[in-house]
């Protein structure tokens, strides 16, 4: 049975006699639905293991599943993945291969007959109405329940739904047809103690006394707004309300005593509302917008249809700066998912990436409007970046496959069970940047226009609840989507789409130039490697090149058409022998430049490859010295200067040293510029002979005249943070300091030097927040880490603490203090005490490196075991945090890897490979492995 065998029209829940002691709730739901064919035997239903069906043991009370009110035969239908027991057979591949057959074949969780008295009504295509009752009892995913043993109440005791394989788990508590295409309509009742509060997506139209017991209410609930059961969420718990000034429409949940906090977070949100709306054109597409703020969630953030549950750790309270900006672009994140996500959503799970990728896009454009370009630039860096290595490492990345045989890739998008956390971001990450290459190539403000075309077609087609084929026009697909791109634009890219849709991979370049005085030519050489490696692609095309010149800016277009291309650049310029002049940048600005140190029969000042991002690339290119000085000290694109530092580090000399310098002390550039300056100028620091050192090592004198007192250079001045601009950006800008002084290495480059140490040890003693209006609780945390970084390796055995230097000594006792403190009178989240734990974490790590390389070498049935306790945890623990953080740990640094030579890594041994084919193997804990 499939989708296309059915149309649901609606759906019904209640969910009564919530028990927290026992984690369990009883279900009833019916589900109207048109049959489409005429030989429709059987209804096949998606439905957890740990829901209780009324023929199933354990099922307490009364409960039947009907058709019509008649009585039905229905079976749970196993997963069977066929895996033989043969170790010689065992293979990730052939696993793999068993997956993806399984689930092919496995059509749903359970199998309904269709009674005889209602087979009329099929042949007649007539609405069928499907009762089920159940009992979802100790759930271990979609659902989690948090309890507090106490005799206050159990005022903190609530429940809440989430994703446990990150795109839909509502099967995991209730009986649906789990598809992103089937669109219907819902009515939720939820029966409660008086004292809590249930919340759900749609409007809350009534809340009723229960007759027959006064200590019970019930919430009624109703969304009409078409929804496929994926976007169906709920919580119930003890919350305090919250409605937003002046947006009534807006209301969130708290646990108690957190109020003061949720109203502080609050505060940015209309503003937010006021932007996607404005920048849409549309209005926010539910009539009311729930928020409710849990505990031990895995994840920061869950939307649900005009629902959203965060983590309690996004709540802020109003004397903290450093989360502000974090937290606000969660908040943005959960708005824009609500118009792509919830109420636009995919056609199918293969289409999941456009939808990610339209609602990271617009979260973007948020981040550039209110906390700066250079901050949103930073970003798609780092989404390039993260992409990039991605497909390094796994392969490339494919946004829509148009094969559809099975290949041997890292993760299948086809079967969301089988998606790891690390796909999915990084699918969304790809998909963000493919469409701003996308929106590039547009007319400016074009693709928004795209957008809100999109929204406004769903607007339409959702006014009228009597016309469900038109709830079609809220699903949307590649295909549809590039389409409307065609229509809005009058534009069509195909060869866009086979490029960098059909296709995944990125391209590596690395360049090189010289320059031709007599012909007055660059002659720029575009090498990609051969073969082509791992995760990349063969590119053919455009390529925007940049030549800053003497006289002036200018943009060149060149054609790769190999994998060695070779271009000829004519210049516009002149070399001349010129100490300073005045150059106009492509900005439009004129600076006045020191010449003296470039080539003076050259008239380049720079070159810059695809300035703008056109491409997923990764780019290397080769520069004379000067020319990366004067990208950092004269342009004004971050991810130059950006490129710029990173180059810098092949370049250890003196001169650099006074480069990096001044991009510290200046405070026209971006902070996290001048931060990985600081860290390049330590690298070069210590990467330079003793005769070429000064006295005073680089950044100390600049900590004592920007953040010291003017009077004793030592001692830190009194916290007086601004929340202004420029003042943040240095409060942002200190925090990183005193780490990377704390890496710098004295003579012989073994040990930090003492003063230092005692320059760190006394900025911690005597820090000074008494008449501040702010925290500083991440200013000490930053402080404790920078500590920590002066430890290094002792030349040494130790076997006793008392055999430690006195620096070592000094380092302990100091964040042994600290935490002792911070135990007493307790840091924002603990900040403080999460540093000290990383420098105690260093104080071992030459032990703990040790036993990670015996791990890797030894045969020992110790480290079998620690490892088969590591997958017990994943698979037993109740936290879902604890497993799924674990798992990606476990996955993103296995002990070895299923590619390994087996010599080289013993540990893979036949006990480890039993054990975890039989947990795959296993129907019970099958579903926990896809989940993972």
């Amino acid at each position: 049975m499939s989708s296309s065998d059915f149309r649901i029209l609606s759906q019904s829940v209640q969910i009564s006699q919530i028990n927290f002691e026992k984690q369990s709730f009883r279900v009833s739901t019916e589900i109207a639905f048109i049959p489409l064919k005429t030989n429709l035997s059987n209804i096949i239903l998606n439905i957890g293991k740990d829901c209780i069906l009324p023929n199933e043991a354990h099922f307490e009370g009364f409960g039947k599943i009907t058709i019509d009110d008649f009585d039905a035969i229905y079976t749970r239908n196993i997963l069977n993945l066929n895996l033989s027991n043969d170790q010689s057979s065992y293979s990730i591949q052939s696993c793999k291969k068993a997956f993806i057959e399984a689930i092919d074949s496995h059509l749903g969780d359970l199998i309904i007959k269709i009674p005889d008295q209602c087979i009329n009504y099929v042949q007649k295509h007539k609405v069928i109405r499907l009762a089920i009752d159940l009992i979802v009892s100790k759930p271990r995913n979609g659902i989690k329940f948090v309890f507090e043993n106490s005799n206050e109440n159990n005022i903190s005791s609530h429940l809440f739904t989430f994703r446990c394989n990150l795109i839909s788990s509502t099967k995991e508590w209730l009986p649906c047809f789990e598809s992103p295409s089937q669109l219907c309509v819902w009515r939720f009742e939820f029966t409660v103690p008086k004292n809590l509060t249930a919340i759900c997506c749609g409007d809350l139209i009534d809340t009723t006394s229960v007759l027959d017991d006064e200590s019970l209410k019930t919430f009624h609930y109703q969304l009409l707004v078409p929804t496929s059961p994926g976007n169906i969420g709920f919580a119930i718990g003890d919350f305090q309300m919250y409605v937003q000034p002046e947006m009534p429409e807006i209301i969130s949940f708290v646990l108690p005593s957190l109020m003061p906090l949720l109203r502080h977070t609050m505060t940015s949100l209309n503003r937010i509302f006021v932007f996607f709306e404005e920048l849409l054109s549309c209005r926010f597409p539910y009539s009311t917008y729930w928020q409710v703020f849990v505990d031990q969630t895995p994840d920061e953030l869950t939307t649900y249809s005009g629902l959203s549950i965060f983590s309690l750790n996004i709540l802020y309270h109003k004397k903290i700066l450093d989360t502000v900006q974090h937290m606000r672009q969660i908040l943005a994140k959960a708005v824009a998912q609500q118009f792509f996500g919830c109420f636009v959503t995919s056609k199918d799970f293969s289409e999941l990436w456009l939808i990610g990728a339209i609602s990271s896009f617009i979260t973007g454009i948020f981040v550039e409007r209110f906390f700066g370009t250079c901050e949103f630039l930073f970003q798609i860096q780092k989404f390039l970046k993260d992409s990039c290595e991605y497909e390094a490492r796994f392969g490339p990345i494919t946004l829509r496959s148009k094969s559809e045989e099975f290949e041997e890739s890292s993760s299948d998008r086809l079967l969301p069970e089988l998606c790891s956390l690390l796909y999915l971001e990084t699918l969304f990450k790809r998909g963000h940047l493919i469409l701003r290459m996308l929106d590039k190539r547009l007319p400016k403000e074009q693709f928004i226009k795209v957008l809100q075309r999109i929204l406004s077609i769903g607007m339409q087609n959702t006014q009228n609840l009597n016309k469900p084929a038109e709830w079609s026009q809220l699903l949307i697909s590649t295909k549809s989507f590039m389409g409307i791109v065609t229509d809005v634009t009058g534009q069509e890219f195909p060869s866009f789409i086979e490029q960098w849709i059909d296709v995944g991979g990125h391209v590596e370049f690395h360049v090189s130039h010289a320059f031709n005085r007599k012909r007055n030519v660059i002659e720029l050489e575009l090498r990609q490697a051969v073969p082509t490696p791992i995760g990349c692609q063969r590119y053919a095309g455009p390529l925007t090149i940049v030549v800053q010149e003497i006289d002036g800016h200018f943009v060149h277009t060149v054609q790769v058409d190999a994998a060695v291309s070779k271009h000829d650049i004519q210049c516009h310029s002149k070399g001349r022998k010129l100490k300073r002049k005045k150059v106009i940048l492509g900005t439009g600005e004129e600076v006045e430049m020191d010449l003296s140190q470039m080539d003076a029969d050259s008239p380049i000042l720079w070159i810059r490859v695809d300035p703008e991002m056109l491409l997923l690339r990764q780019i290397s290119m080769t520069q004379p010295f000067y020319q990366w000085e004067f990208i950092l000290l004269y342009e004004r694109d971050v991810l130059a200067q950006q490129q710029a530092i990173e180059s810098l580090h092949h370049f250890p000399r003196h001169q650099t040293l006074a480069i990096l310098e001044d991009t510290v002390r200046n405070e026209k550039l971006y902070y996290k510029i001048r931060k990985e300056a600081a860290f390049c100028l330590v690298h070069i620091y210590n990467s330079l002979p003793d005769s070429q050192l000064g006295k005073s090592p680089p950044l100390l004198d600049y900590i004592r005249q920007s953040f010291c007192c003017k009077t004793c250079p030592d001692i830190l001045q009194a916290n007086n943070y601004v929340a202004t601009s420029s003042n943040l950006q240095n409060y942002f800008l200190f925090q990183s300091l005193p780490s990377a002084l704390g890496s710098i290495r004295g003579e012989g480059r073994k040990y930090c030097p003492n003063y230092i140490v005692e320059f760190l040890l006394g900025l911690i003693r005597l820090n000074d927040n008494s008449m501040n209006r702010y925290s500083d609780d991440y200013q000490r945390g930053s402080l404790i880490h920078a500590l920590g970084k002066t430890l290094v390796m002792a030349e040494n055995p130790i076997e006793t603490p008392q055999e430690m230097s006195v620096h070592a000594t000094n380092v302990l006792e100091e964040i042994t203090h600290s935490l002792n403190m911070d135990m007493m009178k307790p840091s924002f989240q603990r900040i403080v005490s999460t540093h000290c734990l990383q420098v105690l974490y260093e104080l071992r790590f030459t032990s703990l490196a040790c036993i990670i390389a015996m791990i890797r070498r030894s045969r020992s049935q110790s480290f079998v075991g620690t490892i088969l306790r590591l997958i017990d945890v994943i698979i037993t623990d109740t936290n879902p945090y604890i497993r799924y953080s674990l798992a990606h740990r476990l996955c993103l640094q296995p002990p070895f890897e299923y590619t390994d030579n087996a010599a080289m890594y013993p540990l893979n041994t036949k006990r480890l490979c039993h054990a975890i084919w039989t947990i795959i193997s296993n129907p019970d804990t099958v579903m926990q492995t896809f989940i993972i």
